[in-house]
């Protein structure tokens, strides 16, 4: 299986409409249930500066999306954040690693990033092991972090800083 790692386009709307819609998606990013094509087509027409987006395919495929911030604020511009998702179907295939290398490799080579930071959901286990393979440690905990499912849980703050 070849995994394609390109620029997102305005064109990927519909595609990421589909990624984001999925159940795991919808539990284990910010995302809200339910998004619309328009909403995605205006986010990807109006993606602001320091802000990097790249898709996955796999056989033509859309599977995979991760947005790269990097803070255009002058006492911050060494840090970095992402959000990331991946297809409920395509989970366990190395889709999200090779949106993870691409943007620490960027960010390492390109931006003169020294700190990738994130949050994740603390019960998300695959995803901090994901995120630990890296170099991403748990730098801290927020209780009630985020809202899913009718009740709220705690996130993890978790960093990789090149020393």
């Amino acid at each position: 299986m070849e995994i394609i790692i390109r620029p997102t386009l305005a064109s990927d709307a519909a595609a990421l409409c589909e990624v984001y819609s999925q159940p795991l998606a919808q539990r284990e990013t910010l995302q809200l249930p339910k998004p619309s094509v328009t909403m995605w087509t205006q986010r990807l027409e109006n993606i602001p500066t320091g802000v990097y987006s790249y898709v996955a395919e796999v056989d033509g495929k859309v599977v995979g999306n991760i947005g790269f911030h990097h803070s255009q604020r002058p006492r911050t511009s060494h840090c970095a954040s992402f959000g990331i998702g991946v297809h409920d179907d395509y989970h366990g295939l190395g889709i999200g690693s090779k949106l993870i290398e691409t943007i620490i490799e960027l960010a390492d080579n390109w931006l003169q990033i020294k700190r990738i930071q994130l949050e994740v959901n603390a019960d998300n286990e695959k995803a901090i092991a994901c995120y630990k393979k890296f170099g991403f440690e748990i730098e801290g905990e927020c209780k009630a972090g985020s809202f899913r499912d009718g009740e709220y849980i705690n996130t993890y703050y978790m960093a990789r800083v090149i020393a």
